[in-house]
């Protein structure tokens, strides 16, 4: 059963006033009857020590016992009754707790050494009990009564000041209770009718003071509520912005990146060019394995690029099937001369039944290398044992493949342990670090549908725990199928379009292995007065240059050449940047990402040379 507030307060008031109400009449009752007994037994005390002191009594209890006691005697104390109103019986005790007088002539004589309120007496205090008939001594007052007030007076001597004997008086209570409870019934209907007046005059005030301060607790708590909300809403706005500006910040070292690689892979497609090109002239030896070195640092270099232009343009990466202990023994080796040199011990405990994986082996070796490098840098800051452990499992029940990497540094504090993935968070010291790895990296294996967290590790350290899954694409073994290729290649006229010098005589002397004629421009409005002169059964352009970028220069040779547009293949830095990527797909013009290789340069010129067919060309790029 439900109240409402209005009623719980009423309720609750009433019940209080009544409270207080029952507390009074209890005090004033109790109150009321002491005072009343008390003044009933002291009056009747006093009674009776006048009457002793009229009486001789003390006088006749001193002189010497006679027994029985004469007529003069039983004449004085006889007339102790006359003086006594509502007195039923009269004792008198000496000293030796002996009746030596009373109205009940059987009770003369008799003694009652037990009687505590006796002894009491004796004692010199007035005491008072009302109690039932149930003692031997009231063998003669049961038949009549029920109930009795003993009153004990102490009789004292005159001449000595001593208690020589005591008076008993057995009074009858009820006119005495009677009023006591008439009283009583007064005081509590006084006290209820007051409470319940007091209740009909206050509680008006109290519910409008009350009222007023619910009322005001209520406004104060949907203020707080407000505020909390406003609190959260502004939090949620900052974060908002912090998640914009680190956005903004991403998008502006995109911008960075794309700007580096366009200036980085012009001169390594010099590099790995040209060391390709003498490789060919070399043939075998100590010289061509040098240059085989040059290429492959070369080709590393080429795909820190790559995978940093991925990241910042967030593209799907390029896929393939790889081994993932594989990329853990190469990401160990790159590592190994740092890790040595420090004292790093490294403990591999690769799991020999690992699935393949289908991912892209650059990214996932960026990763490894980006956390054994974390974990280096982490273990230098420990002056004990510098351990380091790598360890391989496949998850059967979840089809996936783990990677976890322990150290046994200082471990990641509990305070950023949620802030260790956001970008451009770092605990390094100004100058030491970007706050871009850990962010790149989980980017990474999210885009590979896998997970990146860290695990708290057991004894110290960190332990970082990378799960990817290990099912591959039922398509898998038709993508890395090799192309056909021509057994000879017809002479062509080729046009190649670079404002790189370097890159343009590269691509020249690519395709005057194969026996072409080859005319360069560093320019759009070069090219498109080269190809009002002559003509060209092929066109390679650069994607960006000054002046008229790759794009234009599409556009206008449709216009003027038609035809000739299906027939250009891009050289591009930034493959992946979107306005080339929505270019391409739009016309299904061909592109080649810098740096390239001879060979597919050449492959695909082939493909052009036999058949301009768009999925045959596009096999022999991948190929």
């Amino acid at each position: 059963m439900k109240f409402a507030s209005g009623a719980k307060f009423a309720v609750l008031s009433f019940l209080c006033v009544m409270v207080f109400a029952l507390s009074m009449g209890l005090a004033l009752s109790s109150l009321l009857t002491r005072a009343v007994q008390g003044w009933e037994w002291e009056n009747t005390a006093a009674l009776a020590r006048r009457e002793v002191e009229l009486r001789g009594i003390d006088t006749l209890l001193e002189a010497p016992r006679r027994a029985p006691l004469d007529e003069s005697a039983r004449q004085h104390f006889s007339q102790l009754m006359q003086g006594l109103p509502e007195v039923v019986r009269v004792k008198v005790w000496d000293r030796d707790a002996t009746v030596v007088w009373s109205d009940e002539p059987r009770l003369i004589g008799q003694r009652f050494s037990d009687d505590d309120e006796l002894k009491e007496a004796l004692g010199g205090e007035v005491t008072v009990e009302i109690k039932t008939l149930d003692d031997r001594e009231h063998a003669y007052e049961r038949p009549s009564f029920n109930t009795l007030a003993e009153v004990y007076v102490p009789i004292v001597s005159r001449t000595t000041g001593q208690v020589v004997g005591v008076v008993e008086i057995y009074k009858n209570p009820i006119r005495l209770l009677t009023a006591i409870q008439r009283a009583r019934i007064v005081i509590w209907t006084i006290s209820l009718a007051g409470a319940l007046s007091l209740y009909l005059v206050l509680f008006p005030l109290v519910r409008q003071v009350y009222g007023r301060q619910v009322r005001e607790e209520a406004l104060e708590a949907h203020a707080a509520e407000l505020e909390a909300e406003v609190t959260a809403r502004n939090r949620e706005i900052e974060t908002q912005r912090e998640a914009l500006f680190q956005t903004e910040k991403i998008a502006a070292m995109g911008q960075l990146l794309a700007g580096v690689s366009h200036e980085l892979n012009n001169p390594l497609s010099t590099i790995v060019g040209y060391t390709q090109l003498l490789r060919l002239r070399a043939g075998s030896g100590p010289m061509a394995e040098q240059l085989e070195k040059i290429e492959k640092s070369a080709e590393r270099c080429t795909r820190i690029v790559t995978n940093f232009l991925a990241l910042a343009r967030q593209y799907p990466p390029a896929r393939q099937i790889i081994h993932l202990n594989q990329l853990v023994d190469d990401a160990v080796e790159l590592l190994a001369y740092p890790l040595r040199i420090d004292g790093v011990v490294v403990v591999r405990r690769l799991a020999s039944d690992l699935p393949q994986l289908w991912a892209d082996p650059h990214q996932i070796q960026q990763v490894v290398v980006n956390l054994l490098t974390n974990a280096h840098q982490a273990l230098r800051d420990v002056s004990t044992a510098r351990r380091l452990v790598l360890t391989t499992r496949y998850e059967r029940l979840e089809d996936r493949v783990v990677l976890e990497v322990a150290d046994s540094g200082p471990g990641v504090p509990t305070d950023v342990r949620g802030r260790i993935f956001d970008p451009f968070f770092t605990t390094k010291a100004p100058g030491q670090g970007t706050g871009l790895g850990l962010s790149l990296c989980r980017g990474i294996i999210d885009a590979h549908e896998g997970t990146l967290r860290l695990e708290p590790t057991p004894g110290g350290g960190a332990t970082f725990v990378i799960e990817l899954p290990a099912a591959a694409p039922a398509d898998t073994a038709d993508t890395g199928r090799a192309a056909p290729r021509p057994e000879a290649t017809p002479t062509r006229t080729i046009l190649v379009v670079d404002d790189e010098p370097d890159v343009a005589e590269l691509l020249a002397e690519t395709l005057l292995l194969d026996g072409h004629r080859v005319d360069t421009a560093n320019s759009g409005a070069a090219a498109l007065m080269r190809i009002r002169d002559a003509s060209y059964d092929l066109v390679f352009s650069d994607m960006k240059m000054p002046g008229m970028s790759g794009i234009e220069l599409y556009d206008e040779i449709a216009r003027r050449s038609p035809g000739l547009e299906r027939r250009m293949i891009f050289v591009t830095e930034d493959n992946l940047n979107p306005a080339i990527r929505q270019f391409i797909d739009r016309t299904g013009a061909f592109s080649v990402s810098k740096p390239f290789e001879i060979g597919v340069i050449r492959r695909l010129v082939a493909v052009f040379a036999t058949s301009p067919s768009t999925d045959e060309s596009e096999v022999a790029l991948r190929s």
